[in-house]
Order: C-alpha cells, then sequence, then structure tokens
C-alpha cells in the first residue's frame, strides 16, 4: 500500500454513522456520513479533532455549548479527552471530514473556527483558509489547465478534492485523484499537482 495515496478501511460506527478511515502515519483521517436526523452521542478520545461539514448541517455539542456548523465554512476543534457530540438537524445526510492525532499544543481558545479569503502561499491562488493551534486549513479552485509548482515543506499535509480529477504527484509516485481519495505528503517530502481536466477543481489541504 502507498504511503502517499492510502486505501481506506470502511467502518460502520452505528447504523448511522459510515466512515471512510485512513491512516497517515501518526493521524487518522476520516470522511463521514451521518444519516438525517442522527445523533452521535458525546463521547472523548485521547486525540485533538478537526473537522468540517462538505454538504449538509452538523450540531455540535461541546464544553455545554451548542454550535451550529456551516458546510464548507466552520471548522470545528475539540482538544483532547474534551466531550463532543453532534446531531444532524436536517432530512438529509450530512458529509463531512475529520481529523484526529495526539498534539501536545496549547488548548483552543475556540471550539469553531471560520475560514476567510486569502491567499495560497504555494499557488498565489485565491483561497480561504483558517490555522489553529496545531493546524492550517485551505480551501481553494484549482484552474483548468493549472499546475500546482513543486514545493515541500515542515508541515505534514493531507488533501483531498470534492469535484472532478486532479493529477497529484509526491515523490516518485502519482495518482489522479477523485472524490474519497487523499494524498498524504510526510514533511519535506517533494510534491506538485497539475489540472488537466477542463474543470475547475476544489481543494482542500489541511496542513499539521
Amino acid at each position: 500500500m502507498s504511503e502517499f495515496f492510502p486505501i481506506p478501511k470502511p467502518i460502520k460506527l452505528n447504523p448511522h454513522v459510515e466512515l471512510e478511515v485512513f491512516q497517515c502515519q501518526d493521524t487518522i483521517f476520516q470522511l463521514s456520513v451521518v444519516a438525517p436526523n442522527a445523533k452521535l452521542e458525546s463521547h472523548q478520545h485521547p486525540e485533538s479533532q478537526i473537522g468540517m461539514v462538505l454538504s449538509g448541517e452538523l450540531e455540535l455539542y461541546i464544553k455545554d455549548v451548542i454550535k451550529p456548523l456551516r458546510a464548507l465554512q466552520d471548522i470545528h476543534v475539540a482538544d483532547a479527552n474534551v466531550s463532543h457530540g453532534f446531531v444532524n438537524p436536517l432530512s438529509e445526510a450530512m458529509i463531512g471530514f475529520d481529523l484526529k492525532r495526539i498534539t501536545y499544543s496549547f488548548p483552543s481558545e475556540d471550539v469553531v473556527l471560520t475560514l476567510s479569503n486569502n491567499q495560497d502561499k504555494i499557488t498565489h491562488l485565491p483561497c480561504q483558509s483558517v490555522k489553529g493551534s496545531w493546524f492550517e486549513i485551505v480551501m481553494m479552485k484549482i484552474p483548468s489547465g493549472y499546475s500546482i509548482p513543486p514545493h515541500q515543506g515542515e508541515q505534514e499535509e493531507i488533501g483531498f478534492i470534492l469535484n472532478g480529477k486532479l493529477e497529484i504527484f509526491i515523490e516518485n509516485e502519482e495518482q489522479c485523484l477523485e472524490y474519497g481519495q487523499i494524498y498524504y505528503a510526510p514533511s519535506t517530502v517533494l510534491k506538485k499537482g497539475y489540472n488537466s481536466s477542463n474543470q475547475d477543481i476544489n481543494l482542500i489541504k489541511i496542513l499539521i
């Protein structure tokens, strides 16, 4: 199995929650589908967790407050060993992602962060991004025919797309990425990309 393009393991957490779980060294990345009006009971774990709604809506229950999470706008942050739960308030399924890993950063001041307009440092394309105590999330459109330049950094990077196909090259491996697949680039490895399709591709990358 490729380290850079991990294969997901499907898990049915309960009758209402289905996961596609990717192991990226010491980090767990999950794509999730939560059934309409379903509730995920309050729970806690030793890992810190972040997540985002991709379509639909969720309500986050954490620290005795309820926070609505808007699709492609809000990031929820749950520190290690902090109880949190979710409810899907809509009559349609919620699709989202979350990421869990052991961290040694200071506790997060906010349980919900919101993306804001910015410019991506690598591509110089317009993006929306937000930075937390141990992560950064960047969301942008890769134009048709655009090449993501070769680059490497001190942070690990996990990325996935919401539509179409995007060619990703990491070291000596390459894959034409589709929705439901991810790439994982450890720190300092060389990576690049290319959109050979005739449509803009929505890319979300997480730096940790």
